[in-house]
């Protein structure tokens, strides 16, 4: 796989993010209908995608290809994930 760098001021039409995560339009599509990724917006009826977006494709695919995880598996760890986040969020706020 390809490693392009996502850039955090831009965003990235469907083709591009396959190219940087491996993974194929088929599976974010996927990915989108379960609600672990979305666009961030559609421009001329075409799916665009943020840094944050790639980064979670990429953890997606290395989960699923180098670690040979299913679905069910994949999902947990990424609402674990998303959980830590919040609770890093949070803490944040009240230091």
């Amino acid at each position: 796989m390809k490693m392009i760098s996502p850039d955090p001021h831009h965003v990235y039409s469907l083709q591009v993010v396959v190219e940087m995560t491996g993974s194929s339009p088929r599976k974010i599509w996927f990915y989108c209908r379960q609600g672990v990724v979305s666009p961030v917006s559609e421009e001329d009826d075409e799916w665009v995608f943020d840094e944050e977006s790639v980064t979670r494709l990429r953890h997606i695919e290395i989960l699923r290809q180098r670690h040979r995880m299913n679905w069910a598996a994949i999902r947990t760890i990424i609402g674990l994930l998303d959980e830590v986040e919040t609770l890093r969020t949070e803490l944040r706020w009240r230091r």
